[in-house]
């Protein structure tokens, strides 16, 4: 068999975020018998002269370059990276031209074709990608043309797209647990990067600007919450890690699955702090004291408006009312929460943005991240209620914003909130 080497072409250090996706990929390949290792480039210069350098120590013989996201997703000073991932993809190219590049990960399933061209890569796996590396290089090493792999995507030399539709797996049990060792670097644990645990793939929410369920399902596949509570248990005495967020875009749906989780937890008695991302809608006080016993230190609501109206043009299943319920069940409980505003959709004016602050200021909410603008994302409402652009215009930065609320008008409004409320933050 060949060697493999993992990039995650991520820079983003505020917080650094452990690379999950690549550490599924990792524990999947090496369960399968291959050798790899992988770089985390929150932990690394940004530079040829790193790359090179490990690229020349390990000599791997394929790229797995895994690409989290499009961009910083802000409008007010947008940045794309794509052209540092097509820097990554030349550094490889220029040591070796023979090393197959494969991309990967939820930026790059987005828009498959696009990162292709733009980086001139030589496959592309959308969607759960654990079994399908595998298939890929097995396929590879016997000198095969690749085909069949679900969500393999690559072109051929007379040009021609080639592509399987991924398959999502019911079952998420696995007999191996993400890697959180396996880097060819240091990597500080404690102080340089948040970890994380995913329960469960898909989403059956509408939210009208979310890619989740065109990059998950709809359906919600549930991983067992004994299992998830093992991940954690060795997370704890085997890598000393005991602070970690639970990353599904929403932790408490199915609550059921949330609260067995809990229960699991708060029976392996293993000293934890973490926190995740919550509904208002499946939030109530039995869940919230869960939540305390088993560690929980901290919860994100994606409200993202205090207005009913907004919250209708954002195909949310809550609205104001269920907002102030669960500020009060989070301090009956003493559980430190924030709220996430996405300020601009739809029907967003002057009025409905006072309307939300104004509601944050009487429930005296200490953290607020805001951000201005939509991004346009494929496969969404959002990207159907502004015209369906090409996906290639989507490739890089591209915003919508309330036809009744400027830039300018948002950020003027903001200001004075931002000014009396230090830790509310606004981009």
């Amino acid at each position: 068999m060949g060697r493999v080497l993992l990039i995650s072409a991520n820079t983003e250090k505020r917080p650094p975020v452990f690379p999950l996706g690549l550490s599924y990929i990792h524990a999947s390949l090496v369960a399968s018998g291959w050798e790899a290792g992988m770089l985390d480039m929150t932990q690394l210069d940004y530079t040829r002269e790193a790359v090179t350098n490990y690229l020349n120590a390990y000599a791997p013989d394929y790229i797995g370059l895994s690409i989290r996201n499009l961009d910083n997703c802000c409008m007010q000073y947008p940045r794309s990276f794509v052209d540092q991932v097509c820097l990554m993809v030349d550094w490889v190219r220029e040591w070796n031209s023979r090393a197959s590049i494969i991309l990967g990960g939820a930026g790059f399933s987005l828009l498959p074709r696009q990162w292709l061209q733009e980086t001139g890569a030589d496959y592309g796996i959308v969607g759960d990608g654990c079994d399908s590396i595998v298939e890929l290089l097995d396929q590879l090493e016997a000198g095969q043309v690749p085909s069949a792999v679900s969500g393999l995507m690559f072109r051929t030399g007379a040009g021609e797209w080639n592509y399987w539709s991924p398959y999502a797996p019911e079952q998420l049990d696995q007999e191996y647990f993400p890697s959180r060792s396996g880097f060819l670097h240091s990597y500080d644990v404690e102080r340089r990067v948040r970890h994380n645990v995913l329960t469960k793939r898909g989403c059956a929410l509408s939210c009208t600007y979310c890619a989740y369920p065109s990059l998950e399902g709809r359906a919600v596949r549930l991983r067992s919450p004994k299992r998830i509570a093992d991940e954690i248990e060795q997370m704890v005495v085997q890598y000393d890690i005991g602070s970690f967020d639970f990353v599904d875009s929403v932790f408490n749906y199915p609550l059921e699955h949330a609260e067995e989780i809990c229960r699991e937890l708060i029976g392996r008695t293993l000293p934890l702090s973490w926190g995740c991302f919550l509904n208002p809608r499946f939030f109530t006080a039995a869940f919230a004291g869960l939540l305390k016993q088993a560690g929980c230190t901290e919860v994100e609501f994606g409200i993202d408006s205090g207005s009913d109206i907004c919250l209708r043009s954002f195909k949310k299943n809550f609205r104001q009312a269920e907002i102030r319920t669960v500020v009060q069940l989070c301090r009956d409980q003493e559980l430190d929460f924030s709220f996430c505003l996405l300020i601009g959709g739809p029907e967003e004016t002057p009025e409905t943005l006072h309307e939300t602050l104004d509601l944050m200021e009487e429930l005296a909410v200490q953290r607020i991240f805001g951000l201005f603008g939509i991004r346009i994302l494929p496969s969404t409402d959002m990207y159907s209620y502004v015209g369906s652009p090409e996906p290639d215009e989507l490739l890089h930065p591209k915003f919508f914003m309330s036809p009744q609320l400027s830039l300018e008008q948002a950020n003027s409004i903001c200001a004075p909130y931002r000014e009396r409320n230090p830790d509310w933050m606004f981009i």
